[in-house]
């Protein structure tokens, strides 16, 4: 995933004009973090990514950042990240994924709230400009082990 490191790094100074995650931070959270960082790709192209962490001692997850292009979106780029997050999530022990979203950041708060996500608290004045964070948390399906249909007798 290092390879992606020039277009995360495009898609994070694109996406956020405050905040932005460095190259050092996404070199810590692809090799050594425990969690995920997931890329989208249209036509070959990374036009997007989501990046989560857990830690061993809680089965709470946090969605640390997720970023789409603007000329991808509207495309369900950003909610294939978010299931694909949270099926992460999930299947590294998380029965919780937490996250923080901008309160101006409409967009992105319509996106978490109609896929199930809950405000539980805000941090005032949490961005490098004051604008205050609005948590949300969403309660993340069991695991189940994957199901296999098959012909009888193979």
């Amino acid at each position: 995933m290092l390879p992606d490191l020039p277009d995360l790094l495009a898609i994070e100074a694109a996406c956020f004009p405050t905040d932005q995650m460095t190259a050092r931070q996404f070199r810590h959270a692809i090799t050594k973090a425990k969690g995920a960082c997931l890329v989208a790709l249209r036509k070959g192209a990374v036009v997007g990514y989501g990046q989560l962490s857990t830690h061993a001692r809680t089965p709470i997850g946090r969605l640390t950042s997720l970023a789409v292009l603007s000329d991808h979106r509207r495309f369900g780029v950003a909610r294939a990240l978010l299931t694909a997050l949270e099926d992460a999530a999930t299947a590294l022990g998380c029965d919780r994924l937490r996250l923080e979203v901008r309160r101006d950041n409409t967009a992105a708060l319509a996106l978490y709230l109609r896929n199930g996500y809950t405000q539980f608290g805000r941090y005032d004045d949490y961005y490098e400009d004051g604008m205050t964070a609005l948590r949300l948390e969403r309660r993340l399906p069991p695991h189940q082990a994957e199901l296999a249909i098959v012909p009888a007798g193979v």
